[in-house]
């Protein structure tokens, strides 16, 4: 008997090698598998293939590899052999965690560890932990750019298990926009290899004194000189790195020429493709000095209770198995809107800068291919670590004046962004401009905003060619914004005051150009408020500013306060804010755990629920949770603690959760939306209703010593007071 791998359905999701390490090993030992997956440096960068020369289940009845392979990639074939002897390795931890907390002073050159149990208990894992080791160590008064900023970096808690999508990690700092709490959320194969080299956390302070990496393996971690890194773009950095220390399977989270030339529109990009954007992340790992950090890991990560664990995933597939919405979103994350009459059209699509919120039909149809969802020069599919769905598409130009550009991923943001914003509709551009955008390690969320901001300005008359270096900024010109795109990299021209923030730009180039930049808390925002009215609610409340990863509601909450389809309509203001304080807890926990929100409770997904995440970390942690306790606790102490960082460090107040005020002001003009508006009366009392929820103060939205003290924060409440930001 051996194993048929058909490369052409693989999305490299790992499933196969985790399942045969828990077989053979008791826990998920991927460096113990008869599997690897690994990326194949002879075709081409972003190319897979499998090694497999596995003989580990004969005489079995199944491969398991093969039964647990949700692409169809495994099969088994040949004769059933004689069954071989079996020796399990023996697991070297016995729950879900790496164990470990990695800290590293750049400035010291000092490396030390610390048990992460004792943050476990607190927060679970990811984003909490980051959160609240922000809150107990960032002294008020710090700044983005001095020494003492946190760089955190928090694989989740179930990162490296075999629990669908545990990709995410998140990135957490003080805010180069809002000088609050900073953070950003990816996905890939970072956080997992992580989590098998020991580490839950890596929390980086201080600066170095010139360019810099991180180089983990196992518990071998060193600070090495960058020189020869520094300066490249992303592709050629990993390539880089991989040569340097002959290793395929290092995983990666870098920072581009936009990160190293302290853009603060930059973001940390994970394994060459996926960003951590928002927050300025990037520009804070390179006012660092550190290029980035390449991590292997050969450890295990083991469940608390195994057969209950192997129970919950069991219950999770049967649930993806039985969802609809994985299918299309198998061709594509962004298949739903192949179909021109989907009303996402219609909703969340901001044009020429928020001059208005409705595309024309004939542009839907020129960008979008009918049957993927995405413009025709798609290659293939991938996936992150362990996910079901396998959205990411892989995509390369083999004609046409961008010909030759190639690299993973096109994205409903793609689309908000680098396509709608900037009245763009010819497919190849769009491509490109967002496959440009990643390789200079920039955030696309900070460039489709600020240059769209750039591009209305120049057709106001506010700047000339002269500013922008005889670029002429016309909307649908993707020549005119990839051009942008690089200034903005490499501070050229206008691109150099851009890089400084947009809020910053418009002060100086004045006239009404404040106005025109959509941003909340200063950082600039692709997100539509006219339409969605929950949406709009979770983005102009969130902590981490002007991003809908914090709440923002879909059209349906299947879970929620409005379970059945029909009963939430996402453009009315009536339910919004229970509907965005009931999502904004399953995110947190969602990121707190590593699990991706599109298999988890939103985007229309919807695959899991918070019933499944209390078997999930029930039996892998070894800590008895209940649903009340994920999202009434956890869930709320995640969120208080992001918003006392805020207050711990800004003077941002109620009107810093209005929507921008253009959206307050102008109408969608056409459509059939026309007329819609952010209402600032009803944005107020939504705001009302959705501070009391939270159980903060109901007129100022200060955070209030009676909820502090029920979700046992008493210390932060003492913090806030003494500085007179206790309501």
């Amino acid at each position: 008997m051996y194993l048929r791998f058909d490369p052409g359905k693989c999305y490299c999701c790992k499933t196969c090698q985790l399942i045969c390490s828990y077989h053979h090993t008791g826990s998920f030992w991927p460096a113990k598998s008869s599997i690897d997956v690994y990326r194949n440096p002879q075709d081409g960068y972003l190319r897979w293939s499998v090694d497999n020369s596995c003989d580990n289940c004969a005489g079995e009845e199944d491969f398991l590899c093969a039964k647990h392979c949700v692409y169809f990639a495994l099969s088994a074939g040949g004769q059933k052999p004689e069954p071989a002897e079996k020796k399990k390795t023996k697991s070297e931890r016995q729950n879900c965690l790496g164990g470990k907390i990695l800290r590293v002073d750049l400035g010291k050159n000092r490396i030390w560890t610390e048990d992460s149990l004792p943050y476990v208990k607190k927060i679970l894992g990811g984003r909490g932990i980051n959160s609240l080791i922000m809150a107990n160590e960032i002294k008020p008064g710090t700044k983005w750019d001095d020494p003492e900023n946190l760089l955190c970096i928090g694989a989740g808690l179930l990162n490296g298990t075999l629990a669908p999508g545990s990709c995410r990690i998140d990135v957490s700092c003080i805010s180069v926009f809002s000088g609050g709490k900073g953070s950003a959320n990816v996905g890939g194969f970072f956080g997992p290899e992580m989590k098998y080299a020991g580490y839950d956390n890596i929390i980086i302070t201080g600066k170095a004194e010139k360019p810099v990496y991180l180089y983990i393996y196992d518990d071998l971690v060193e600070i090495r000189d960058a020189e020869g890194l520094w300066g490249l773009p992303l592709p050629e950095s990993e390539a880089w790195l991989r040569k340097t220390h002959h290793n395929l399977q290092l995983k990666t989270a870098l920072i581009g020429p936009a990160g190293e030339n302290r853009i603060r529109g930059s973001a940390v990009m994970v394994d060459g493709s996926r960003a951590a954007g928002g927050s300025g992340v990037g520009c804070v790992m390179g006012d660092k000095n550190l290029k980035g950090i390449a991590v292997r890991g050969t450890g295990n990560v083991g469940v608390a209770d195994p057969a209950r664990f192997m129970a919950a995933i069991a219950q999770c597939s049967r649930q993806c198995a039985e969802e609809p919405n994985v299918k299309p979103m198998r061709k594509s994350l962004t298949n739903f809107l192949s179909d021109p009459e989907f009303e996402s059209w219609d909703r969340i699509m901001v044009v020429r800068n928020g001059q208005n919120e409705f595309v024309e039909k004939e542009k839907r149809i020129r960008l979008m291919n009918r049957e993927t969802g995405v413009p025709t020069m798609r290659q293939g599919m991938r996936a992150c670590h362990l996910c079901p769905t396998g959205c990411s598409s892989y995509m390369e130009i083999d004609e046409g004046r961008f010909k030759g550009m190639k690299g993973e991923g096109f994205w409903i943001n793609t689309i908000m962004g680098h396509a709608c914003r900037f009245d763009l509709f010819e497919p190849d551009a769009v491509v490109y401009v967002w496959l440009l955008t990643n390789q200079l390690g920039l955030d696309s969320d900070y460039v489709s905003s600020a240059i769209s901001w750039l591009f209305e300005c120049y057709e106001r008359g506010y700047i000339t060619k002269e500013d922008t270096g005889g670029v002429e900024l016309k909307w649908g010109d993707g020549d005119a914004l990839a051009a942008m795109i690089k200034k903005l990299a490499y501070r050229e021209d206008i691109g150099d005051l851009l890089a400084d923030g947009a809020l910053q730009a418009a002060e100086k180039i004045g006239h009404n150009s404040r106005y025109l930049l959509a941003h909340m808390k200063g950082q600039p925002s692709i997100e539509p408020f006219r339409v969605p009215k929950g949406w709009g609610l979770a983005v102009s409340t969130s902590p981490v500013s002007g991003r809908h990863l914090r709440g923002s509601t879909s059209g349906s909450i299947r879970f929620g306060p409005h379970p059945r389809p029909g009963t939430f309509n996402a453009t009315d203001y009536d339910g919004q804010p229970e509907g965005v304080f009931w999502q904004a807890r399953t995110k947190e926990l969602e990121d707190n755990m590593g699990i991706c929100n599109y298999v988890g409770t939103w985007s229309g997904g919807n695959f899991l629920t918070p019933g499944n995440y209390v078997e999930l970390i029930s039996s892998a942690l070894g800590i008895e949770v209940s649903e009340d306790d994920l999202m009434n606790h956890y869930a709320c102490v995640g969120r208080n603690l992001e918003k006392a960082i805020n207050g711990l460090l800004t003077n941002l107040t109620r009107k810093d959760d209005l929507p921008p005020e253009r959206f307050r002001k102008e109408a969608v003009r056409s459509g059939p939306n026309k007329g819609s508006i952010a209402d600032e009366d009803k944005y107020e009392e939504m705001l009302t209703r959705f501070y009391q929820l939270w159980n903060w103060d109901a007129e100022s939205g200060m955070q209030t010593r009676e909820g502090l003290e029920k979700l046992q924060m008493g210390d932060i409440a003492d913090k806030l007071e003494a500085i007179g930001k206790l309501a």
